[in-house]
C-alpha cells in the first residue's frame, strides 16, 4: 500500500508536472504570438507609415511639377498676348505718317535726336517718304543737317555726326524696340495687371 501511495503520489506529482509544463508552454506559446502579432502590426505600421511618406513627397514632387508648367504656360501665353499687342502696335504706327500731327512728332524726334548728338553739323537719315518734311522741320529748327533718304522706316530719323562715330535712331521701330525692351514689365503690368 504504501507503495501504490508512492506510486499514486509520483503520478499525481507526474500529472500536476504536466499540467505546469503545459500551462507554461501554453503561456510561452501565447508571449511568442503576442510578440509576433505586436512584431508584424509594428512592421505594418512602419511600411504603412513609408508608403504614406513616399506618397506624399511623389505627390508635393507632381504638384510641383505641374505648377511649374502652368507657370511656364501662363508666361507663354502672357508673351503671345504682349507679342499680339506689339504687333498691333506696330500696325497702327505703319500708318504714322497719314495723322495730321505727324509733322510735329517729326520734328520732336528731331530735337531729341539732335539734342542727343550734341555736334554741330549732322547728318540726318530718313526714308525717301520724308525728305521734305525733314528739310523744313531742320530749317525751321535752324539745324545744320544734310539730309540723305536712305531709309525704308514707318517715319522718324536716324542722326549721325559727320564721321558716323555717333549713331542715334529716332525711327518709329527703333522706339518700339525700346519700348520692347525697357518698359515689358510696365507692359505686362497694365496688361495683366500683375
Amino acid at each position: 500500500m504504501a507503495y501504490e501511495n508512492l506510486l499514486k503520489s509520483v503520478e499525481e506529482n507526474a500529472g500536476e508536472r504536466e499540467q505546469e509544463i503545459r500551462t507554461r508552454g501554453r503561456a510561452a506559446v501565447r508571449a511568442i504570438l503576442d510578440a509576433a502579432e505586436a512584431r508584424a502590426a509594428d512592421l505594418q505600421q512602419t511600411s504603412l507609415d513609408e508608403t504614406k511618406k513616399s506618397a506624399l513627397i511623389e505627390r508635393n514632387k507632381l504638384t510641383y511639377l505641374v505648377r511649374v508648367e502652368e507657370k511656364k504656360q501662363l508666361i507663354t501665353r502672357k508673351e503671345t498676348i504682349f507679342l499680339q499687342a506689339v504687333t498691333m502696335a506696330e500696325q497702327r504706327l505703319l500708318s504714322l505718317r497719314t495723322n495730321p500731327e505727324y509733322p510735329e512728332i517729326f520734328k520732336k524726334l528731331a530735337q531729341e535726336a539732335a539734342g542727343a548728338i550734341e555736334t554741330g553739323k549732322c547728318h540726318i537719315h530718313v526714308d525717301k517718304r520724308d525728305g521734305q518734311l525733314a528739310l523744313d522741320t531742320l530749317t525751321g529748327l535752324n539745324l545744320p543737317a544734310v539730309v540723305i533718304p536712305d531709309l525704308t522706316t514707318a517715319g522718324g530719323l536716324v542722326i549721325t555726326n559727320t564721321d558716323e562715330t555717333v549713331t542715334i535712331s529716332n525711327t518709329v521701330e527703333s522706339r518700339l524696340e525700346r519700348i520692347k525692351e525697357h518698359r515689358k514689365l510696365e507692359i505686362y503690368s497694365i496688361l495683366f495687371g500683375d
